[in-house]
């Protein structure tokens, strides 16, 4: 479990093959940090918690992804975890977080499932059903439901993209996340719902160009919309929930 716990916020275990490790699987790279973590998680009497804490926390954990040719001709697969690798929301968390988002996610426990991916219950609440799967999960690769999934495929490709682009579901959650951050346009500036809609999204500000980009936008998008400023706005937060910077930990 604590090499499962350390590949979810990694994307790879100290022992990568998660589900093997016996004779025909990989060792440890670290294999002291393993036994230390596994020490760390029965000292804490087996929560999970503390050790989530622990390895979020961890200065490995929050290092910088950026690339250093001398240690990528060492290690180019980054075995040694001499820097931060960007990882995916996997499919479930990323549905949730644009529900969060667009403050919309219902946060109620337990209860009947439903096969409406429109509902705004989280995603473990969607009901699997193999001649009904829900889009979305299955385009970004929801795994196999008839059997145990040790490691989760990642794949990158054109549909993804025009899906997002595209999707009724997601239009209307941009409406939503608009709304959220600017219920009355006459009452909030341009550039303050732009900035908060960034912290909301990406948590971060827009640099001064990216401001001035988006202002732009929003008065080419107004064309558009009949002059409607409100409907630009979603444009942009539209743009902010496509972005890799919002599906991509780093």
């Amino acid at each position: 479990i604590v090499n499962r716990l350390w590949q979810h916020h990694f994307g790879r275990g100290i022992v990568t093959t998660s589900s093997d490790f016996g004779t025909r699987g990989e060792p440890p790279t670290h294999p002291d940090l393993l036994e230390y973590l596994a020490r760390s998680l029965v000292e804490n009497g087996w929560k999970l918690k503390p050790l989530h804490k622990l390895l979020m926390t961890s200065s490995t954990y929050m290092q910088s992804g950026g690339i250093s040719e001398a240690k990528g001709m060492q290690d180019p697969s980054n075995l040694l975890l001499w820097r931060k690798e960007p990882r995916r929301l996997e499919a479930e968390v990323f549905r949730d977080t644009l529900l969060s988002v667009s403050g919309t996610l219902d946060s109620t426990q337990f209860g009947p499932g439903t096969l409406d991916e429109r509902k705004p219950r989280r995603s473990i609440y969607l009901t699997v059903k193999r001649s009904n799967l829900t889009p979305m999960l299955q385009l970004f690769d929801a795994p196999d439901t008839l059997q145990g999934i040790g490691h989760r495929q990642e794949s990158t490709v054109a549909p993804q993209a025009l899906a997002m682009l595209n999707s009724p579901f997601l239009l209307d959650l941009s409406q939503k996340f608009a709304n959220r951050i600017r219920k009355d346009p006459a009452k909030s500036s341009l550039d303050d719902a732009i900035t908060e809609a960034y912290q909301v999204a990406i948590a971060r500000a827009p640099s001064e160009d990216e401001l001035s980009n988006w202002v732009s936008f929003v008065e080419a998008q107004k064309a558009l919309h009949n002059n409607n400023e409100q409907l630009a706005f979603r444009d942009v937060c539209h743009a902010l929930l496509c972005a890799n910077e919002f599906a991509y930990i780093d």
